[in-house]
């Protein structure tokens, strides 16, 4: 555990530059740039949000942003699962030739598209504030340890995704229909009411993908503060993921430039 903090902190120079190239080279040419990181989201919240709208009856204004907040955290998380996959394979160069820690290529990943919703949460509050100017308030501050524990968390995913795609080449489109399937599991596009309306409050109460949109949900929208218990879950769940995926990554470490 100590040796993977450790080996991020020793190479956290190679680490920064790498996030900061791969960011450059993202929106390099692009005519929008960073404008992409909000226009993904905000174009999906808008067709998603206006045919689902309909469906629920609600009234578009009430309905998107909760979707617009709940779809940050998951585009987030599942660009994080899937960078993590191939995370060591695009590092092949570097951990053939160098003695770089293999630990930051998918922590690399993460803190790129942790960037990215950042930029998408700025967005998310200037389009609320048009939106619902009221609804702003201090519980809004408590997205940012739900943003710590969110990283967490998609550090791990990430971590699991590049050691079991090194060992079984199969495993991203695998887990992209996973994720797929996820998606329309979790309380993202419809409120979790409905679901426990029907009895079927169980399938988001197993989802630890539902206690880590929620932590950013619900204080984004600025009406309440997610419960102690939900903040409780998420972190065990974060933490326990993590300890999992460090001990994949250093026990696969020595083995993963003879793997690739």
């Amino acid at each position: 555990m100590l040796s993977y903090f450790s080996g991020i902190w020793r190479d956290r120079y190679i680490l920064q530059s790498l996030v900061k190239t791969d960011l450059n080279l993202k929106y390099k040419k692009s005519i929008l740039g960073v404008a992409w990181s909000v226009l993904t989201p905000l174009g999906l919240v808008v067709i998603i949000g206006t045919v689902y709208s309909i469906i629920f009856g609600m009234k578009p204004e009430d309905f998107i942003p909760g979707l617009f907040a709940g779809l940050n955290p998951w585009i987030f998380l599942s660009s994080s699962a899937d960078g993590g996959t191939l995370s060591f394979i695009g590092a092949e160069g570097y951990l053939k030739q160098t003695n770089v820690n293999a630990q930051i290529f998918p922590v690399r990943g993460v803190l790129v598209n942790f960037t990215n919703l950042l930029y998408s949460i700025i967005a998310f509050f200037i389009i609320y504030f048009f939106l619902k100017p009221g609804a702003f308030s201090l519980n809004m501050l408590a997205v940012i340890p739900g943003l710590i524990i969110l990283l967490i968390f998609a550090i791990a995913i990430s971590n699991i995704g590049a050691v079991v795609n090194l060992n079984i080449r199969d495993f991203q489109p695998l887990q992209s229909l996973i994720f797929q399937g996820l998606f329309y599991a979790t309380p993202i596009i419809f409120p979790a009411r409905i679901l426990k309306e029907k009895g079927f409050d169980y399938l988001y109460k197993i989802n630890p993908f539902y206690y880590m949109i929620e932590i950013i949900k619900t204080p984004l929208l600025g009406e309440e503060i997610p419960s102690l218990n939900i903040y409780m879950t998420a972190i065990i769940i974060s933490l326990i993921s993590l300890f999992l995926s460090i001990l994949m990554v250093m026990r696969e470490k020595k083995k993963i430039a003879f793997k690739l």
